[in-house]
C-alpha cells in the first residue's frame, strides 16, 4: 500500500498501516501517523489531517525548548489535544548548549546505535509515558513527530511496531523509507534556525537512515531489555495497555 500522507508542509508524513507481523496480519492504516515538524503546515494541510485522517492527538518528541523556539505551527489553533514528550534527556539551552546538535550531528552507525539505545537508558519515563498514550483508545486517531522525522520518531515507530509483533525486517524497512525523501527533509530543515549551523551545515550523507543502525537498535533492545515489549513492562507500561495498542494497530 502507498503509507506516504502527502502534506504540503511536512515531507516524511506515513501511515504505520500495511506493515506485516511475524503472525500473518497486517498493520491497520488509519491509526498513527509518523512525521517530521508541522510548523509550516498549510490551511489545506490542516483540513486533510482533521477531515481525511481524523486527528485527535499530537505527541511531539522534541525537547521542550526546541518545541517552544520553534513552535506548533497552525494545529496549535485547533481542536486537537497536545503532548510534548521529550526524548532527549535534560533541559537545553539553545542555541548556546553543546549538546544541542546531537539533535542533527552526523555519528557513525555504532554511535546512533548507542544514541537511539540513550533514549530509552535517559528518557525512558518519556518513551514508556508516549507508548501508554498512543495504547488508549480515545487517543486516536494520533500523529507523532520530532523534527527530521528519522531519529526520535523512528525509534518510537520501531518500538511500536515491535510491541504489535511486526518483523524487524519490516521495522528496518519502515526506517529506512525516510531516505526516500530526505533530500526534501534536510532542505526544509536547513531553513530552521534550531537545525543549521553555518559552521555544520545539513547534508544528505548525516541525515540518512542506515539499514545497520535500526538493526543493531533492534538488537540491543532485545539483547539488553529481552525485546520492545519487554523493555516497555520493565519501563512501568501496564500489559493491559500492550493489549489494547495491539488491539488498536493490528487488524
Amino acid at each position: 500500500m502507498h503509507r506516504w500522507f502527502d502534506l504540503a508542509g511536512t515531507d516524511n508524513t506515513r501511515d504505520l498501516g500495511g506493515m506485516p507481523t511475524s503472525d500473518g496480519h497486517l498493520t491497520r492504516s488509519g491509526v498513527f501517523l509518523r512525521s517530521d515538524t508541522l510548523q509550516e503546515l498549510t490551511t489545506a494541510d490542516v483540513a486533510r489531517l482533521r477531515e481525511v485522517f481524523g486527528l485527535r492527538t499530537v505527541l511531539d518528541l522534541r525537547a521542550r525548548v526546541e518545541a517552544a523556539r520553534e513552535g506548533r505551527g497552525p494545529l496549535e489553533y485547533e481542536d486537537v489535544a497536545y503532548h510534548n514528550h521529550s526524548f532527549l534527556p535534560g533541559e537545553w539551552i539553545m542555541p548556546d548548549d553543546p549538546r544541542f546538535p546531537a539533535i542533527v550531528k552526523d555519528l557513525d552507525s555504532v554511535d546512533r546505535v548507542e544514541h537511539y539505545l540513550d533514549y530509552l537508558r535517559l528518557a525512558g519515563d518519556a518513551v514508556a509515558e508516549s507508548i501508554r498514550l498512543l495504547a488508549q483508545p480515545v487517543t486516536g486517531p494520533a500523529l507523532f513527530h520530532c523534527a527530521a522525522g528519522k531519529d526520535r520518531t523512528g525509534v518510537l515507530s520501531a518500538l511500536l511496531l515491535g510491541i504489535v509483533g511486526v518483523d524487524d525486517e519490516a521495522i528496518v524497512k519502515d526506517y529506512t523509507l525516510t531516505n526516500e525523501r530526505i533530500a526534501r527533509v534536510d532542505a526544509r530543515l536547513a531553513r530552521r534556525p534550531s537545525y543549521n549551523r553555518p559552521e555544520d551545515p545539513l547534508t544528505i550523507d548525516k541525515m540518512s537512515c542506515r539499514p545497520e543502525v535500526m538493526r543493531g537498535f533492534l538488537g540491543g533492545v532485545a539483547e539488553i531489555w529481552g525485546g520492545p515489549a519487554a523493555w516497555a513492562r520493565g519501563a512501568g507500561v501496564p500489559e493491559e495497555d500492550l493489549r489494547s495498542l495491539r488491539s488498536r494497530l493490528v487488524g
